[in-house]
C-alpha cells in the first residue's frame, strides 16, 4: 500500500483499502517506505493472494515497461518484465487497485502485455486490473465490494478467501458501482478480471 509515493500525487484511498482488507482477513501489509522493489519481490512467493493499492503506469509504446509504483520506483521499478519472470506455483489471486494495469500497447491492441497479464504469467490464476485511470474513491468501493463477495467462513470458523469466485465477485462489485454511478461509465467500467 502506497498512499504517499515519492514523486506522484497522494492516494488517500490506499489507506482505506488496507482498513477494509484488515477488517475482513488476516493481512500482512507492506506500506510506504517498506514497499520497495526488493521487499515486494521477496514477499510475492510467500503470499498466494496479493493486493496492490498504489499508482500504476502503462507504457503503450513499450508495454513491458508498464509498472506499479513502489516506494523506490525511480531506481527500481516493479515492471511487467520483472513480474512476468517470476514462477509462483502457489499463486492464486492478484488484485491491482491501480490505474491502467490492464492497458496494453497501442500498436498491437490484441496482444496482452500489461501488468495484469504479467501476474498471470507469474502464476496467478486470477488477476484483477484496470483498463484506464480509476478514481480513488471508486477503487475503494470496488475493493470493499469485491472482498465482501470473496470472503467466506473457513473450516476453522475463521475468515477465508475464496478466489475461485473472483470473476463473479468482480462482476458484482462493478454492478454495485454502476448502480451508484450509472451516468458515468468511466468510473465503474475500468475494472476487469483475467484468468480462470
Amino acid at each position: 500500500m502506497l498512499s504517499n509515493t515519492p514523486g506522484v500525487r497522494p492516494l488517500g484511498g490506499a489507506r482505506r483499502e488496507v482498513e477494509i482488507l484488515r477488517g475482513l482477513l488476516p493481512t500482512e501489509v507492506l506500506s510506504e517506505e517498506r514497499a520497495t522493489f526488493e521487499r515486494v519481490m521477496d514477499a510475492l512467493p510467500r503470499h498466494p493472494c496479493v493486493h496492490f493499492a498504489c499508482h500504476g503506469v502503462s507504457e503503450p509504446a513499450d508495454p513491458s515497461n508498464g509498472r506499479l509504483l513502489v516506494h523506490d520506483h525511480a531506481t527500481r521499478p516493479l515492471t511487467v518484465s520483472a513480474i512476468s519472470r517470476l514462477e509462483l506455483p502457489a499463486a492464486r489471486l492478484a488484485v491491482m487497485s491501480a490505474c491502467e494495469t490492464a492497458r496494453g500497447g497501442g500498436q498491437l491492441a490484441d496482444e496482452s502485455i500489461h501488468i495484469t497479464s504479467a501476474f498471470q504469467l507469474a502464476g496467478y490464476a486470477n488477476a484483477v486490473g484496470t483498463l484506464w485511470p480509476v478514481h480513488d474513491a471508486v477503487a475503494v468501493r470496488v475493493t470493499r465490494l469485491l472482498y465482501r463477495e470473496l470472503c467466506a467462513e473457513g473450516a476453522d470458523g475463521g475468515p477465508e478467501l475464496d478466489d475461485t469466485r473472483t470473476a463473479r465477485a468482480l462482476h458484482q462489485a462493478v454492478r454495485g458501482c454502476r448502480a451508484a454511478f450509472a451516468a458515468s461509465p468511466s468510473l465503474w467500467a475500468a475494472h476487469v478480471h483475467a484468468g480462470a
